[in-house]
């Protein structure tokens, strides 16, 4: 219905326009043309109004696509951009990180590198990480590896030239020499995969929740007073002669990312110079 309504407009104005050319050389052609303009002027506002649309899309049809383009090539200079001051922000972030681990340690911290966890172990129980250096930096297995403030963070397990494995304190396999710095009472701080628990604990011993635990030197194999955690909770169960202690790392072990290596440390060398000093004592007597 309204294809034929249209083509019936359309045939009307062409015959009218037809008429008006024909009658053009009659001296009343004047006034009918304007009669017939005035006639047919809301139909060719109508139809003028229909097709405005398409010819708009036929006119600007071209600076769309070009828009476009532009658009997606200014998208991709942006995303270029980002991803640059993104690297940027994460370089700065990272020497930030290592100036502030070393500053952490004072003239205690040694020969220190710094080093990035690149991968970490997702196996359940396992808490350990690989750091981007290795034995080419001075690296050896052993050695501890400190987060800021001097805190015990694991112990270095395997090196090769670039890459090293470090146990984390909180590891199932991990058992470290420790101290409660209130009383100086020695025990052994062990992991369980999610939290330290310090054994061997006298029961006579006073301990109470948010004493420090540090490094000990005993067995020569971490330098002394590394902070490790605060005591979180203290147990004690019937029939047992130790008291069961849980430790909170002060280190946290779930976002490391700079970590210092005292690669200045070597492991049992003070109880190896103690034994020579020792023997070279029993000899000369």
């Amino acid at each position: 219905m309204t294809s034929a309504r249209s083509a019936a407009w359309f045939s009307g104005i062409l015959i009218g326009a037809l008429m008006l050319l024909a009658l053009s050389p009659l001296p009343v052609a004047g006034d009918i043309e304007a009669r017939a303009g005035a006639a047919v002027a809301p139909a060719v506002e109508l139809v003028r109004g229909a097709i405005q649309p398409i010819t708009d899309v036929a006119i600007h049809a071209g600076q769309i696509d070009q828009l476009s383009a532009e658009n997606a090539a200014l998208r991709q200079e942006l995303s270029r951009v980002q991803a640059d001051l993104a690297s940027l922000r994460e370089g700065r972030i990272a020497t930030e990180q290592a100036a502030a681990l070393v500053a952490s340690l004072g003239a205690n911290a040694g020969k220190t590198i710094t080093a990035t966890v690149i991968l970490r172990d997702p196996a359940l129980g396992r808490q350990s990480v690989v750091l981007n250096q290795g034995s080419d930096a001075g690296i050896e297995v052993g050695q501890p590896v400190l987060g800021s403030g001097a805190t015990l963070l694991g112990i270095v397990t395997e090196v090769n030239e670039s890459r090293s494995r470090v146990r984390l304190i909180t590891d199932r396999e991990s058992a470290v020499a420790a101290l409660l710095q209130s009383s100086r009472t020695a025990g052994s701080l062990v992991g369980d995969g999610d939290t330290l628990w310090l054994d061997f604990v006298s029961l006579k011993t006073t301990v109470a929740p948010g004493d420090v635990v540090l490094t000990s030197a005993l067995g020569g194999l971490l330098p002394p007073g590394l902070l490790v955690g605060r005591v979180a909770k203290v147990e004690a169960p019937d029939q047992e002669l130790h008291q069961r202690i849980e430790v909170a790392p002060l280190g946290d072990l779930d976002r490391i990312e700079q970590v210092l290596v005292m690669t200045g440390f070597r492991p049992g060398t003070h109880l190896a110079s103690d034994d020579q000093r020792e023997g070279a004592t029993g000899g000369s007597e």
